[in-house]
């Protein structure tokens, strides 16, 4: 499955008429609070029920420590958490699997060796955990929030759920993550993409976008979408392969220099 562009016609904040195109590989929606980044994913998530093809979320929201009875509160709606939290904790239940690409295979490893483990899941207790590399068991509920994150995207990967035609939308992956850890997301991401994964972001942060920005491979394209609120509380849209051409940031640029 590919999503190459949405239409948008009075969505939320964006009150105009909006089409924004995307790119095969990396799409990063980029802006401050309050411009309609997660809204976008949201929106673009729809396509699963409409569409061939694995889209997968990774939300902001650390979900896995709260698996224990939740797939059922949600079911009952008896929780605040939406449709799309019930999918992320379905897609995490999957197990692992032998046949994954090297792809799959690097993902695994490359997050095994950041968060020092691996994450698994305890049926009889209904809760996930890290297993440390000599054997102690981490609940996710002291695991580090940025280790939960890119243990989910390990799951993801041993699972077979990131193969080439998928879409993997993921809300603000810098979120409690290191900043030397952030070149290494980079890179698995660029991978991913490289191997047929279209992958969008929502991010307000500028190393992130910068890591993108100098180390994407000309074989692997990167879009940025600026989103900016006007005036007049409309938010629009400006897409450019290079970051440092979004026209805020070059005006901003300017008048420092």
């Amino acid at each position: 499955m590919v999503i190459n562009h949405i239409a948008l016609t009075n969505y939320k904040m964006f009150k105009n008429n909006t089409i924004i195109d995307f790119c095969l590989g990396v799409n990063i929606f980029i802006g401050r609070n309050a411009t309609g980044k997660t809204s976008l994913l949201k929106k673009i998530y729809e396509h699963k029920f409409a569409q061939k093809g694995r889209i997968i979320f990774i939300p902001e929201k650390d979900i896995l420590e709260h698996a224990k009875g939740l797939l059922t509160f949600i079911e009952q709606k008896q929780t605040g958490f939406g449709p799309i939290y019930k999918n992320v904790l379905i897609d995490a239940l999957d197990v692992p699997t032998q046949q994954q690409s090297e792809t799959q295979k690097n993902i695994v490893t490359t997050v095994t060796e950041i968060i020092g483990g691996i994450v698994q899941w305890d049926e009889g207790e209904g809760t996930y955990y890290t297993l440390r590399k000599d054997g102690t068991r981490i609940p996710f509920a002291n695991e580090a929030s940025g280790y939960k994150r890119l243990g989910y995207l390990g799951l993801l990967a041993a699972s077979g759920q990131l193969e080439s035609g998928s879409v993997l939308l993921w809300d603000e992956p810098e979120n409690s993550i290191n900043r030397e850890i952030v070149p290494k997301l980079v890179n698995l991401l660029l991978e991913l993409a490289g191997n047929g994964v279209q992958i969008f972001l929502a991010t307000h942060d500028y190393n992130l976008s910068r890591y993108f920005d100098v180390r994407q491979n000309k074989g692997i394209p990167v879009l940025f979408h600026h989103l900016r609120m006007g005036d007049d509380g409309k938010v629009t849209c400006e897409s450019t392969p290079e970051y440092m051409e979004i026209t805020d940031v070059k005006q901003g640029l300017k008048e420092k220099g």
